[in-house]
């Protein structure tokens, strides 16, 4: 190969290097853009839902009172209406921690991964001995 086709290699190769690493920098910076972006968004959506639940909260307080009123309206006395309210909410409370406690006695764990290790490090014993 001559000096001149070998120089003219040499300066291929460098361009296309420098290339590269444009494409490579302009892709980092594309990345960065985006997952700031996708962050404003989880943030915005995170204090959207923490408003919904403090609202929803103070309209479940509402709900109780009216509840507990209704229930006066038809003659029966205030304190015995205020324990209705209170007994259902308890019973519905309960209702939803039997469900919690089935769906946690649910969970078996990384059962495969504990499989899959297992028979990984009893391979692994063997190749050793």
């Amino acid at each position: 190969m001559s000096v001149e086709t070998e120089q003219k290699l040499s300066t291929l190769v460098s361009s296309a290097a420098q290339d590269v690493s444009a494409l490579v920098r302009g892709e980092i910076a594309l990345a960065k853009a985006e997952v700031r972006q996708d962050v404003r968004q989880a943030a915005t959506g995170g204090g959207l839902f923490g408003a919904a639940a403090v609202l929803g909260v103070f309209g479940l307080i509402m709900l109780c009172f009216a509840a507990a009123y209704g229930l006066h309206a038809t003659g029966l006395g205030l304190a015995w209406c205020w324990l209705i309210v209170a007994g259902a909410f308890l019973l519905v409370a309960g209702l939803c921690a039997l469900v919690g406690l089935a769906r946690f006695k649910r969970i078996r764990g990384a059962e495969a991964t504990k499989r899959s290790t297992s028979r990984t490090l009893r391979v692994l014993r063997r190749v050793d001995g």
